[in-house]
């Protein structure tokens, strides 16, 4: 699955693109509007599937002055599935979080990083997960744990999962010896579980002691 491109697990056209920026906001867009969002795509493109979805009836469109106005049509039929493929993401971090919430000794700190947590994430992509593992916890355990949370993750996706799980402490040894992983996590992760500043608030607490130490 693309995470980036949700509406490519059913179509590979630019109709799930305008879609899913129509999806993302109940207000009203030009074509200007979706075609600055959507980047590299062609504004008579746009314009044609606009056209379209209106005649379809999941897109109104209404005119004001030169302009054309347009809006997912929430009371459609179809905009229930709409709004649900355009949510994946959201739908996959909700399933980690509760896989993750439900075992004995949750983690401190999980997200979503590389790739995943980026536009930049394809089909063949993998999905790259972060996991601080409490101090004191049985390691068998928690490792079998995460081999159960990795094989689920690819079934929900299609995606192989790659897992990096680190303890509390071996966050603060990586943080002190610069590893430029925690920093990415930090700064661009998705977080799924636990409070989003927890890592970035313990990096740069822990720089701050490095560099007083």
């Amino acid at each position: 699955m693309d995470l980036s491109r949700p509406f490519a697990v059913v179509t590979p056209t630019l109709d799930g693109e305008v879609l899913a920026v129509l999806a993302g906001a109940d207000t009203e867009f030009t074509s200007g509007d979706v075609l600055r969002l959507l980047g590299d795509r062609s504004s008579r493109g746009v314009r044609l599937v606009l056209d379209r979805l209106a005649d379809q009836g999941i897109v109104t469109r209404r005119s004001a002055g030169r302009a054309w106005l347009y809006t997912l049509n929430r009371e459609h039929v179809a905009a229930d599935a709409v709004l649900a493929l355009a949510g994946l993401r959201a739908s996959f971090l909700r399933r980690l979080a509760i896989a993750v919430s439900e075992w004995p000794d949750p983690p401190l700190f999980a997200a979503l990083f590389g790739s995943a947590a980026t536009r930049g994430h394809t089909a063949g992509s993998d999905i790259d997960v972060f996991l601080v593992r409490p101090e004191g916890v049985d390691e068998d355990e928690w490792e079998s744990l995460v081999t159960h949370l990795v094989a689920a993750a690819t079934r929900w996706t299609g995606n192989d999962t790659r897992p990096l799980v680190l303890s509390e402490s071996e966050v603060s040894a990586w943080v002190a010896h610069g590893e430029p992983v925690v920093a990415d996590v930090a700064e661009h992760g998705i977080t799924f579980y636990g409070d989003p500043g927890w890592l970035r608030a313990r990096t740069h607490r822990d720089k701050y002691n490095n560099a007083t130490n």
